[in-house]
């Protein structure tokens, strides 16, 4: 399977994903043409997976994708990624078990008609960057930085969630980033780019939740860490 991380990821990361899933294929993110500053090869502003093998991305990215993933299902989105806020939101859906939380009004028609056909429970937020706020560590269980998201998932059932302190993220270009694009999930193990902090540690280990911090130091928003395909 692909391992999907940020092209500007530092060599620290690469190798010690690679490292750690010698198994995995790891594919850098392409430039989104019209998002400028550091965003712009964020993963989870381009490419979302619906399923295990099937993917929707946007339709710059299509012919990159299709070229550097194996056993995906690749369909082209029809929203184009643009440089403003919620012009670049359609793609930044987040799958949480039976959940998908998005700001359904900005998001990709395509990804919600997945959800919708394969009877998934749409969640509609206002905070547009529903996967960068989130770093789903399990397929229950959730970390955010968000309050507002907060108090929609503690509505979700059987969803174990952790609010936490973002103001330290980085995030290039920006005051800070989103804990959600700092980290990923390969399997069952949560990969995070840095090392969180110790109310999410306690988090990870109460419920038993494997991790591995793929560099040391502050956590940075690098998009998110996306994982599927054959």
């Amino acid at each position: 399977m692909a391992i999907i991380i940020n092209q500007i990821c530092t060599n620290e990361i690469i190798d010690s994903i690679s490292k750690r899933f010698p198994n995995e294929t790891i594919v850098k993110s392409v430039m989104l043409k019209n998002v400028s500053g550091s965003t712009a090869a964020h993963p989870d502003m381009q490419i979302h997976f619906v399923s295990k093998n099937t993917a929707i991305c946007a339709p710059e990215c299509y012919e990159y994708y299709s070229s550097t993933l194996s056993g995906v299902n690749l369909i082209p989105g029809t929203v184009t990624p643009k440089d403003t806020y919620p012009s670049d939101i359609a793609y930044n859906a987040a799958r949480l078990g039976k959940y998908v939380i998005a700001n359904t009004r900005y998001t990709e028609p395509k990804i919600l008609e997945y959800y919708k056909k394969h009877g998934f429970c749409i969640v509609n937020t206002n905070q547009g960057y529903a996967k960068c706020s989130l770093a789903i560590v399990s397929g229950s269980a959730v970390i955010t930085g968000d309050s507002g998201l907060y108090a929609l998932l503690q509505k979700l059932d059987n969803i174990k969630c952790l609010k936490t302190d973002q103001s330290r993220i980085i995030l290039e270009g920006y005051g800070n980033g989103f804990i959600g694009g700092t980290s990923g999930l390969i399997g069952e193990t949560a990969v995070f780019f840095g090392n969180p902090d110790t109310a999410v540690k306690k988090f990870l280990n109460d419920l038993n939740i494997e991790y591995f911090c793929a560099s040391n130091g502050a956590l940075t928003d690098y998009g998110s860490l996306i994982y599927g395909g054959g």
